[in-house]
């Protein structure tokens, strides 16, 4: 398993799909914090967003560096599948820890916020970035390898529950009918919901609430991207 890890690494930097998204990120990330003063949680909830839509993009692009043939190759040599799924979600959790780092530290190394960081802050930036690349990672695998990958349009709909759960709220305001369809869209906007509060944040029965939610939806949709992927390569 390691070895395929380090294989997997070793193809992806040589491929160099990852320098589109990492672009994208680093360039978002130093014009977030272009200037000093900036709020701290709010300013982490859009970090945050940012870590989504570049874990969506990382995950299909390494589920992506294959071909069938050479997948189903892997498969024989890993002696299961689930360990190829596995094993490309370690990866993705090692470029989410890298830039969840990156972006936790850098404003704080560069004296960007105007007020003093709490470990509340640290607390509730760590639990939204953490849970937004585990989102993302899951939109971008849901994508990549389940009958959904077969489609001509696969980046289309990703961006499409990319924006669809970000703008959740804005969306059940307009019609309340939608609250209960927008359940299969990943809970965004329930993570982000404190950092968008101020930063004079308290953490309250709600909040706990709201995390079950996120970690159960995120349990939930890492078993059904598995069973998807099991009955597609049958």
């Amino acid at each position: 398993m390691i070895g395929f890890i380090r294989y997997q690494l070793i193809s992806y930097v040589r491929s160099l799909k990852m320098i589109p998204p990492l672009t994208v990120f680093s360039v978002w990330i130093f014009i977030l914090y272009a200037y000093s003063g900036v709020p701290i949680l709010s300013s982490y909830a859009v970090s945050s967003m940012t870590i989504y839509l570049v874990m969506t993009w990382l995950a299909m692009s390494i589920f992506s560096l294959e071909e069938v043939s050479e997948k189903h190759l892997l498969f024989v040599q890993l002696n299961s599948k689930i360990r190829y799924i596995w094993g490309n979600w370690t990866m993705c959790f090692i470029f989410a820890f890298i830039l969840i780092l990156f972006v936790i530290l850098y404003p704080i190394w560069m004296n960007n916020f105007k007020g003093t960081i709490l470990p509340i802050h640290i607390g509730l930036t760590i639990y939204s970035h953490f849970f937004l690349a585990w989102f993302g990672m899951l939109v971008g695998t849901f994508f990549s390898i389940t009958s959904f990958s077969t489609r001509k349009y696969a980046w289309l709909l990703a961006m499409f529950v990319i924006v669809v759960s970000i703008s959740y709220e804005g969306l059940v305001e307009k019609v309340s009918l939608l609250k209960w369809v927008l359940l299969l869209f990943p809970p965004v906007t329930h993570v982000l919901h404190y950092l968008n509060e101020g930063d004079a944040v308290q953490i309250g029965k709600a909040f706990w609430m709201l995390a079950t939610w996120a970690f159960a939806y995120s349990v939930l949709g890492t078993f059904v991207v598995l069973r998807m992927f099991l009955r597609k390569e049958r």
